[in-house]
């Protein structure tokens, strides 16, 4: 089950293609992610001077200041947010509250909070840590002694969502598919169905649901993940990069779709913007062995195989040991008639990853151009064991005689 939380990177609309490096949401949100709050921090109050009225940026520093446990900045920071978006930081606000222990003005923004657009789930305040500090307090007792703040139906789906974690999956379809029918929150309950179709291998079933989903409301990046998945796997390649394209424009830190988008761009043709995709990722973690791997992947889709053999080489730099790297470094050798080093790293790959069916199969096909059908052979049928039928015919030619 995908769930969103509110403390996570507030930023505004930004055009997917533009350079990472120069701005200063998606930069200060790449050291976010690594956990460097300070260096964010420094970037989002640099760019503070040239856009004081923007409320992303000083969003992102509260999230900053609050993870430094720099308390009364963080509380500076949320209070000018909320002042120009009712309701955006309040349970930033709350939380902040709690943690300079004034309960009275916790409460107050946690009411708040319970009656804004950006409303969690009552077990998600509940188990939340630094709201947690003031469950003893008098201010809090009253607060959920006010009013019900949750209805019958958010009820109910607090419950599916408990079957789901406990993959109850009949059952919580069959509810879900009840509270549908009521109208409530249709596009989190269509999303949910769809999640659980796809976990039972249903696939036109998940894409009516998560359609609808994102129908009821475009604006739900989970639903839109799970559409690039199912259209990915269902090799609506244009398709899926279209939603990659609306995830990124409505929430660009959603760093690993760059890399999402890069690959699915390679597979409609689109090489040019496809790497320039990946460049932007690499903007942002300078050195990343994914990245350079799912560059080097590019590169040899548009059969680049020296420019590839350049990013798997980065990629090995960075982490040797990843299988996939050494076997994506091994294929393009032999693309280019060089099977000894291509045998090489298959072997290597195999050390990594010994039950690897196509690297067993890709390392027969090298051993049998060095001349080795011996050794072929034996590669042959071990990948035919682990799952490569088409291995089947190479066997009979080579080891039955």
């Amino acid at each position: 089950m995908k769930k969103r939380y509110l403390f996570i990177l507030m930023i505004v609309l930004f055009t997917a293609n533009a350079g990472g490096q120069n701005d200063p949401l998606l930069r200060s949100g790449s050291l976010m992610s690594v956990g460097k709050y300070d260096s964010a921090a420094q970037i989002l109050s640099m760019a503070i001077v040239n856009q004081p009225g923007n409320t992303d940026l000083y969003y992102n520093r509260g999230i900053c200041n609050f993870k430094l446990k720099r308390y009364d900045k963080a509380l500076g920071d949320f209070l000018f947010v909320n002042k120009r978006s009712s309701g955006k930081a309040s349970l930033m606000l709350a939380k902040t509250e709690a943690r300079l222990n004034h309960p009275e003005l916790a409460v107050k923004y946690l009411r708040q909070h319970l009656t804004s657009y950006y409303k969690q789930s009552e077990s998600d305040l509940l188990l939340d840590e630094d709201l947690q500090l003031l469950e003893k307090t008098d201010s809090w007792k009253n607060l959920w002694r006010e009013k019900e703040w949750y209805s019958a139906y958010d009820r109910e789906l607090q419950e599916i969502e408990y079957l789901m974690s406990n993959r109850e999956n009949l059952e919580a379809i069959n509810r879900l598919n009840e509270l549908d029918g009521t109208g409530f929150k249709k596009t989190i309950v269509n999303q949910y169905l769809a999640e659980l179709y796809l976990v039972s291998g249903n696939e036109k079933a998940a894409m009516d649901a998560i359609n609808r989903s994102i129908a009821a409301n475009g604006r739900n990046t989970e639903a839109l993940k799970i559409r690039i998945e199912l259209n990915t796997l269902a090799e609506n390649f244009e398709k899926a990069a279209a939603d990659c394209d609306q995830l990124l424009r409505q929430d660009p830190v959603e760093f690993e779709y760059y890399l999402t988008s890069g690959k699915l761009l390679s597979k409609t043709g689109k090489y040019d913007q496809a790497l320039k995709r990946v460049g932007t990722y690499l903007e942002l973690f300078p050195g990343s062995h994914n990245a350079f791997n799912t560059q080097g992947e590019i590169h040899f889709e548009n059969g680049q195989f020296l420019d590839a053999l350049k990013s798997f080489n980065k990629a090995l730099e960075e982490e040797s040991g990843n299988a996939d790297y050494f076997y994506n470094r091994g294929r393009t050798y032999a693309a280019t008639g060089t099977y000894r080093y291509a045998e090489k790293d298959f072997s290597m790959a195999l050390d990594l990853d010994p039950l690897n069916p196509e690297t067993w199969f890709e390392k027969g096909i090298a051993d049998l151009e060095l001349g080795n059908e011996q050794t072929a052979c034996f590669d042959f049928k071990k990948a035919f064991r682990y799952g490569k039928y088409e291995a089947k015919d190479f066997i009979d030619r080579l080891c039955n005689n």
